[in-house]
């Protein structure tokens, strides 16, 4: 079994977030936390990591169809460089987390949907009993 996890810390206004994309063999999964107003240290990172690990909700897990061969630690310091001065719209991650987010979106709008409907059926038959009641005659 082979995982990995990267963290990327993201300024997208007006607060920084950090998100986690998690390799498992072949499946991806990512999540996303709000680190606040101002760029979080090291060590608030470290215990976030430590702490809260647990308490991190991570997306459905898909399949990871990119295979990532070893990078010269040079290279991937450019690499991030660049990233920090580029626009992270559109990432892997972002796109896993927008999907997550309007999965869980429309979850909600069905269950809201069906309460909606028990609520009017329930009334709908007091309704009618009261009705019954009245016209039951004496």
């Amino acid at each position: 079994m082979k995982c990995r996890i990267i963290m990327t810390v993201v300024f997208d206004k007006p607060f920084y977030k950090g998100i986690f994309e998690r390799f498992v063999d072949d499946r991806y999964a990512v999540a996303e936390i709000n680190l606040g107003t101002s760029l979080p240290k090291t060590r608030d990172i470290y215990r976030l990591v430590l702490k809260r690990w647990n308490t991190i909700h991570f997306s459905k897990e898909t399949l990871d169809s990119t295979r990532v061969k070893r990078i010269n630690p040079k290279r991937m310091q450019r690499e991030a460089q660049k990233q920090v001065h580029a626009q992270f719209y559109g990432s892997k991650a972002q796109q896993a987390l927008k999907a997550d987010f309007e999965m869980r979106k429309q979850h909600s709008h069905r269950e809201r949907q069906a309460a909606k409907a028990n609520h009017k059926r329930k009334k709908f038959e007091i309704r009618q009993l009261k009705k019954k009641q009245k016209h039951r005659g004496h």
